[in-house]
């Protein structure tokens, strides 16, 4: 009984953080790091790890000569321009 409650409750840890809920971090990706003005945000993460693991991968992705950046950010502001998506109440790295 103790084996069987013991897997429940690791597929319940390891299942909660799977939701497709909106979240309140986004992840800012600059392909270069000399250019900031140009970014890929991807918004609606429910935790900052989440948003960083995928801010490195999209990174792996679009970087230009391997010298892009990133960073998530929290309760950052719409403009209805996703370029203009960056000003965040906190930013994590």
């Amino acid at each position: 009984m103790r084996m069987i409650w013991a897997a429940v409750t690791m597929a319940v840890l390891v299942l909660s953080g799977c939701d497709d809920r909106p979240g309140g971090w986004s992840a800012i990706v600059y392909p270069d790091r000399s250019d900031r003005t140009k970014f890929v945000v991807t918004p609606h993460f429910t935790s900052a790890s989440y948003c960083l693991e995928n801010a490195k991968e999209k990174l792996n992705e679009i970087q230009i000569n391997g010298g892009g950046d990133y960073e998530c950010g929290y309760d950052c502001e719409e403009y209805g321009d996703p370029h203009r998506r960056n000003v965040c109440a906190k930013y994590r790295k």
